[in-house]
């Protein structure tokens, strides 16, 4: 799809918009902008980094709470719920606990960011997050804001960010525990306990999921060795606050996760464990009536090591990431203001040599958010000066009309940056690929126009992107089968999003579809990994003491290797169609049983494979990452919240 459809396409979205706009200006009299927002909405903090409510926001963003959650089971790792999230992908070279990418509208896993209460947590060495050891037993709240987000959470946010909450109480004190089993041996065990008293809140949860016999390889030639996987994940977390006065808080939480995984090797088996934490402390504070503080001090960690066969030890690698935030809210006469500082220490430990290991990255930022009348305005510009790369400043603008009290049209542009990973500029571990440390950093111009429906009962949306992204860093062959890191070009990532979520005929029903069109901008040709069409819908019926659900999520085809680079043939990886099934009835008081079934058809299909053995071997060489077939759990729980 080309760029001057999609600008055909947008001027006549926007033609028609202020066309509905002069009409309802004539039809209406001026409201208030709480008049004209509708009912009360869910408060979202990540869009803006300021709670403001959802139908007063311009970027787009979705809210995953933990009713949604729940209907994936305690076993089920966090991108389950993603890839069925608009503008979202997920890509998987196996099953439970390998390695998994998240793709927001086409940009790499390393261009998104993911905050755990404020907190960065990804990998140094390959600057994205370890996806399949965050434990969504321990997350109480997701966000995800698509778009152009760097000039408010620096590098890396050129896709977007995902932020994870830990569970927050309130209230009398209340229990939870839940237990259950399914197909692959998989058990999962969760317990939990939250509340407040006398300016106390707390939330202290444990956890633990365990899978044998997981599926690898669909095939084992080239020698791979076909066995089945395991996978184990304990998790814990742990939120405090205590109110001192009004507008006077301190606070910590703390997520873990702690993993081990086997998985299929070259002739035999590999092994893998994975320990996430994520501690902070805050304290907020209110200056006066005008002007809200807030500073953050905490550190993740990200520790991976790998073993061969017989338990001889591989590469393994620690990051940790040391962070400091002061935040100042301000009350304007119209709108609110934001004044920020952050630091970020980054160290890599790892046994592979890399000439530097740590960097450190001071930021400053200013954004302002408002509304007045029909009309919606943000701003943001920050500068990140990294002791790599030196500055970078990007911005953000973004504007919201209300065209009737239920539909708003919106327009962002902005800017975004990410700093190479260190394994793109320092690899050096003799396996034929090298980095290169004359790396620039990758830098996007995103143009965004949505419009969007919210009643409070139900919402619609279709959202257009368009984002370019120079410098891309990509791999090139050096000669023979060595390989290094380059920026070779520039990539244009640009689709649209139509999404529905709402109450229609006794049944909620949720759902979305994705078209995206990512590509070299200088060759024209598909970037890997991409499909050009994905999307999800859930319809769910409540009635008494039961619940029943059924989804169904679609991935289009996706090319591994479209550019050729270093010579790998490139493979089609056929699109498919997979359904869910998900439910639950009540018991006795507080106690009920839970359901879930996935690929309940037993689709094969896979959406990662490794194609350099097919340049010798020929097609049969190609090893393709196996998901799992139908598999279900089933399970008790306890819950007095």
């Amino acid at each position: 799809m080309s760029y001057p459809i999609f600008a055909r396409s947008a001027l006549a979205v926007a033609i028609a918009s202020l066309s509905m706009a002069a009409f309802a200006q004539e039809s209406e009299a001026a409201k208030s902008p709480e008049e004209i927002s509708g009912p009360a909405d869910q408060i979202v903090v990540t869009a803006t980094r300021t709670p403001t409510r959802y139908n007063m926001l311009i970027p787009d963003v979705s809210v995953v709470d933990r009713e949604t959650m729940q209907q994936y089971g305690p076993q089920a790792q966090i991108t389950d719920a993603l890839v069925n999230e608009p503008g979202i992908t997920v890509n998987n070279t196996g099953p439970m606990g390998t390695t998994a990418t998240v793709q927001i509208r086409g940009a790499s896993n390393n261009q998104s960011i993911l905050l755990v209460d404020g907190m960065r947590l990804s990998s140094a060495s390959t600057g994205g997050a370890a996806w399949a050891y965050i434990p969504m037993q321990q997350v109480g709240r997701m966000e995800i804001v698509r778009g152009p987000t760097s000039s408010s959470y620096g590098s890396d946010a050129i896709g977007g960010v995902i932020q994870l909450f830990t569970r927050k109480g309130e209230g009398p004190t209340k229990f939870y525990a839940d237990a259950g089993y399914g197909t692959y041996g998989t058990s999962s065990e969760t317990v939990g306990v939250e509340g407040s008293q006398d300016g106390l809140s707390y939330s202290i949860y444990g956890g633990n999921t365990h899978s044998l016999g997981l599926p690898t390889y669909t095939n084992s030639s080239n020698n791979f060795n076909p066995n089945s996987a395991a996978f184990v994940n304990s998790s814990a977390s742990t939120r405090l606050a205590y109110t001192i006065a009004a507008g006077q808080e301190v606070g910590a939480s703390v997520l873990y996760g702690n993993g081990y995984n086997n998985f299929t090797g070259y002739s035999s088996m590999q092994y893998q464990t994975q320990l996430l934490s994520v501690a902070s402390i805050y304290t907020q504070n209110r200056i006066m009536d005008e002007w809200q503080s807030l500073i953050r001090v905490g550190q993740s960690v990200d520790t991976q090591r790998n073993y061969l066969a017989g338990g001889a030890p591989n590469n393994n690698y620690r990051t940790t990431q040391n962070q400091i935030q002061w935040q100042n809210d301000l009350k304007l006469p119209i709108g609110k203001g934001l004044l920020a500082y952050e630091f970020l220490q980054q160290n890599l430990g790892s046994n592979v040599v890399y000439s530097t290991t740590s960097r450190n990255v001071n930021s400053f930022q200013a954004g302002w958010n408002g509304d007045f009348g029909k009309h919606l305005m943000q701003a943001n510009v920050r500068n990140d000066n990294n002791t790599q790369f030196g500055n970078a400043t990007t911005g953000s603008v973004g504007y919201g009309y209300f065209v009737l009290p239920t539909v708003r049209a919106t327009a962002t542009w902005g800017t975004g940056f990410r700093a190479p990973d260190f394994n793109e500029l320092y690899w050096s571990a003799g396996d034929g690929f090298t980095g290169n440390p004359n790396l620039a950093p990758e830098r996007s111009q995103n143009t965004e126009a949505a419009l969007r429906f919210d009643d409070g009962k139900q919402r619609a949306g279709i959202v257009y992107y368009y984002n370019k992204v120079n410098n891309w860093i990509g791999t090139v062959s050096t000669g023979g089968w060595e390989t290094t890191t380059q920026n070779i070009n520039s990539a244009v990532l640009q689709g649209y999003t139509l999404s529905y979520g709402g109450d229609l005929l006794g049944l909620r029903i949720s759902g979305s579809y994705d078209y995206q069109d990512a590509r070299n901008a200088d060759t024209g040709t598909l970037l890997a990994y991409r499909p050009a069409n994905y999307g999800s819908l859930t319809v769910e019926k409540k009635k008494d003491a039961w619940n029943l659900g059924s989804q169904m999520q679609m991935t289009g085809s996706q090319q591994t290797n479209p550019q050729g680079t270093w010579g790998d043939p490139n493979l089609t990886l056929g699109g498919y169609t997979l359904f869910n099934v998900f439910g639950g009835v009540s018991l006795v008081k507080d106690v009920s049983l839970f359901m879930r079934g996935n690929n309940v058809f037993n689709r094969q299909y896979v959406n990662n494979a490794t194609s350099w053995a097919a340049s010798m071997y020929g097609p049969a060489g190609a090893n393709y990452y196996r998901n799992p077939g139908s598999n279900f759990f089933v399970g008790l729980r306890f819950d007095t919240r």
